[in-house]
């Protein structure tokens, strides 16, 4: 599970606290900022233009879901079933 954020913003705050509750429920998930090289390159690879931005990859990097802006991320419990699979 990768979250990608914007520093400075509400979206760092809110992407911060998915994370925590997400590792919680012992799933394993990344934040990245959304402006550093890895951001700007997971960004253009899978087309996202939201932020906070939520995806779940497969083993072979393939997005398995993604979600995008502050209106429509998912529950963390909803993160966790996707983190354990």
């Amino acid at each position: 599970i990768i979250i990608l954020f914007n520093r400075a913003t509400s979206g760092e705050r809110i992407a911060t606290r998915l994370a925590e509750r997400v590792k919680a429920e012992q799933a394993k998930v990344e934040l990245i900022e959304a402006d550093s090289a890895m951001g700007i390159q997971i960004a253009e690879t899978y087309d996202i233009m939201g932020r906070p931005a939520v995806m779940v990859l497969s083993g072979e990097g393939s997005p398995v879901q993604v979600w995008q802006g502050e209106d429509s991320l998912p529950s963390p419990a909803e993160l966790a079933y996707y983190g354990r699979q």
